[in-house]
């Protein structure tokens, strides 16, 4: 079963109907609730709808066990933002807001974006991962973003700038993740 963070998340619904599609077992717990791992096979960390160290804090914890316990997890926008600070990477503010349907280029192909070399994506998001964590690498990038999509070389952590609930492309990143959780030996 899946472990959904809702981080009061906006797309919320969106994930839903998608992981419901995909017919994934998932549980949804508020960042604001107890949350043990034992019982998950993966994780998914939403987005947010405003900033919160009280979030902030609840997302690192549940990253850090994700780390003992070698659960699979998926950083969606806000998501890939924490899952970057929290292994030590760094996030610059853009210039703008990134709002809308963009194109994402596949650098690497990986687990996570097969068959795809480019994705049509919803994004809404003010911050880019501008500095890796050590054993991440860039999986995706798009005009916006040199930092899109992200992938940890050895653990099973991934992390998308955009929302992959809200478009068609999306989606078979989820339909991807869902397979990861039960294929635990396959990494980046």
């Amino acid at each position: 079963m899946l472990l959904i963070l809702d981080n009061d998340s906006t797309t919320l619904p969106e994930l839903v109907d998608s992981l419901e599609k995909l017919r994934a077992a998932y549980q949804i717990i508020r960042y604001d609730q107890p949350i043990k791992l034992d019982d998950y096979r993966g994780i998914i960390l939403t987005g947010r709808r405003s900033a919160s160290d009280e979030i902030n804090r609840a997302n690192i914890k549940v990253i850090k066990q994700a780390l003992v316990k070698h659960k699979p997890l998926l950083g969606i926008c806000y998501g890939a933002e924490i899952l970057s600070l929290a292994m030590g990477g760094a996030l610059t503010r853009l210039g703008q807001k990134v709002y809308g349907y963009q194109t994402v280029y596949v650098r690497k192909p990986n687990i996570l974006t097969e068959p795809y070399s480019r994705l049509k994506v919803f994004e809404s998001h003010i911050f880019n991962i501008s500095r890796l964590p050590n054993g991440f690498k860039t999986l995706g990038y798009s005009e916006n973003c040199e930092n899109e999509i992200i992938g940890h070389e050895e653990l099973m952590f991934y992390g998308v700038q955009f929302h992959p609930e809200c478009s068609r492309d999306g989606s078979k990143i989820l339909s991807n993740f869902t397979k990861i959780v039960g294929e635990e030996e396959r990494f980046v």
